[in-house]
């Protein structure tokens, strides 16, 4: 009898996409595909907030890892050139 209520959201979707494409039903149905495809779950949790740190955290070991042994390679092939030992 009564539509759940994402039927009802998906319909009124559908008449104004088939109402901006002047009636044509395949041009509507394309219309509303891609709308309704653009349109983000509410129900999905935002993956970019939870994987920002995991993804971060090892990064930052391997660049700040990466600059110090840099740092020590240049500091001895200068103390090496210099005579600083």
């Amino acid at each position: 009898m009564n539509e759940p209520a994402h039927k009802q959201d998906d319909q009124e979707l559908y008449d104004e996409c088939l109402k901006k494409a002047e009636g044509n039903e395949t041009r509507a149905l394309t219309y509303y595909n891609h709308r309704r495809n653009a349109e983000p779950d509410r129900d999905c949790e935002d993956l970019d907030h939870r994987e920002k740190w995991p993804m971060l955290t090892p990064l930052l070991i391997l660049y700040t890892l990466g600059t110090i042994g840099v740092l020590v390679l240049v500091y001895g092939f200068l103390a090496n050139r210099l005579g600083w030992w």
